[in-house]
């Protein structure tokens, strides 16, 4: 080889040695940017967030998604009219792609933000976190594996249960409400009617946040009830399993609940039963129930008219209206015996936090010693 091809060469070597690592970092960058486009508008899980003024809580809510070790997922955040900043703690995730800030504008209600939000989600599956809870970083993918190992359309886990303020938790749902998990059995509409308000089980479908197929919801056009600000979750989990979603758990808890205590005593029942009645007759004038189901409807009917009728006796007393709640007793005959199923464990409860100081003992779950 001349002198000249020699120089010629080394100064191609030359050349290369200096412009490969670059072209490879460009490379890695491109094929590192077309990965999280396509991850961002292919997500396996919608994650959707709903907050009105959660300043305090919806940087956690978010980073706990982002912690994630299923991370092909998008993360809605719907701020519902917020004034105390929620939004500017939003902004500061942008810079990650797989992050979205809603803005409502005015508070529109947790159902009207999560429709907001369902109408943008792109992911195979919803999943709901509101703005003061967390999650543990398995959880999606613990649930996504199981709803696509058994065809499932719902699939929940159990709830850590935590105090405001609190890092470690008191109990779990399951836990503070004694049920048993069956892994291998879809929960039914009988399931469903007595896990509510009124019924047998102390346990709470309606507190727990399945992942949610959504093609399932779109196919049959299933979104949550703006009517309602309170009980929104049971109500839509009730329509997909009138329209026959298979709805598994599985028995681990990955979902971190935020409770305040006396939320319960603080929070004002008659307007919610009355709002859940309307629901459940609008339900029953569907054509498309079978038989078994408008049983079923039915006799939630009627748990929610026993419980509103409780109700309305005993807000008015709280409220020191006895005539009223003297009223409300005497036109309601479901009071009485609703009052003696209900007794015991309201005496044990005001004991507890009257005489034990013990603020917690009013709260929907109380720990599992109360």
């Amino acid at each position: 080889m001349s002198s000249c091809w020699r120089d010629r060469w080394s100064f191609f070597k030359l050349v290369r040695a200096w412009f490969s690592p670059v072209v490879g970092t460009y490379v890695q960058d491109l094929v590192g940017l077309l990965r999280s486009s396509l991850m961002v508008a292919c997500p396996d899980v919608s994650v959707v967030i709903p907050v009105y003024n959660g300043v305090h809580h919806v940087g956690a809510a978010i980073e706990s998604c982002l912690r994630q070790t299923l991370t092909n997922i998008e993360i809605l955040v719907v701020d519902d009219g917020s004034d105390d900043g929620s939004a500017e703690i939003v902004r500061r995730y942008l810079q990650d792609p797989r992050v979205a800030l809603i803005q409502l504008g005015a508070n529109q209600g947790v159902s009207t933000a999560r429709n907001v939000a369902l109408d943008r989600a792109a992911g195979t599956w919803i999943a709901t976190l509101d703005a003061d809870d967390t999650m543990s970083e398995d959880r999606l993918e613990r649930l996504v594996g199981a709803a696509e190992d058994s065809g499932a359309d719902l699939v929940h886990d159990d709830l850590y249960l935590v105090y405001d303020g609190d890092i470690v938790p008191y109990s779990t749902l399951n836990g503070s409400t004694g049920y048993v998990v069956r892994p291998d059995a879809a929960i039914d509409l009988e399931e469903m009617i007595e896990s509510e308000v009124g019924g047998r089980s102390r346990y709470r479908l309606g507190l727990t946040r399945p992942i949610m197929r959504r093609a399932f919801l779109d196919e049959h056009k299933i979104c949550y009830d703006a009517r309602l600000r309170v009980g929104e979750d049971y109500l839509l989990y009730l329509e997909c399993v009138l329209a026959g979603a298979i709805w598994l758990q599985i028995p681990t808890a990955h979902y971190v609940y935020c409770q305040r205590a006396g939320s319960a005593v603080r929070t004002a029942q008659v307007p919610v039963l009355e709002a859940k009645l309307d629901a459940c007759n609008r339900l029953l004038h569907r054509s498309t129930l079978g038989y078994g189901q408008r049983r079923q409807l039915l006799h939630y009917r009627h748990n929610l008219k026993t419980m509103l009728a409780y109700q309305r006796v005993t807000e008015a007393a709280k409220a020191g209206h006895l005539a009223t709640a003297m009223f409300w007793a005497c036109r309601n005959p479901w009071f009485l015996a609703r009052l003696g199923s209900e007794v015991r464990g309201l005496v044990r409860r005001r004991w507890n936090y009257h005489l034990r100081h013990d603020a917690h003992a009013l709260d929907m779950l109380p720990p599992p010693s109360i």
